[in-house]
């Protein structure tokens, strides 16, 4: 069953995380908001690592979606020189892949980690 408030916690902490990131010209480490995020999503969700693993993608999925589409259509309207679309939508496509599979190991390590937790607790 799909844990709203862990998909929804994920996506904006990805999506917030990857501006903030911007912002600061720190687009080198953009990733982290896409390694964190679906971390805590996991970890939100608990239960068996098959769970997190799915929380873990879809948040790496639409997380990344999001943050790359926003980014897009924001330095269009900023008139920031852009590559030619097809090198827009190939780097989309391939950041989008990589980071939902990025996303399944997270969530899988999140949810593990919790899974630890309340064994240590109990």
């Amino acid at each position: 069953m799909i844990n709203w408030k862990s998909l929804g916690i994920g996506i904006a902490l990805a999506v917030v995380m990857f501006f903030t990131l911007i912002v600061y010209k720190l687009e080198s480490i953009s990733i982290l908001a896409f390694i964190i995020a679906p971390l805590i999503g996991g970890y939100v969700v608990g239960g068996s690592p098959k769970v997190g693993a799915i929380h873990g993608a879809i948040i790496g999925f639409f997380g990344t979606l999001i943050a790359l589409l926003a980014y897009t259509v924001l330095a269009y309207y900023l008139n920031t020189q852009l590559a030619s679309i097809n090198y827009v939508i190939f780097i989309i496509v391939v950041r989008v892949v990589s980071y939902t599979i990025i996303g399944a190991v997270m969530g899988v390590i999140g949810a593990v980690i919790k899974n630890k937790l309340m064994e240590k607790n109990s």
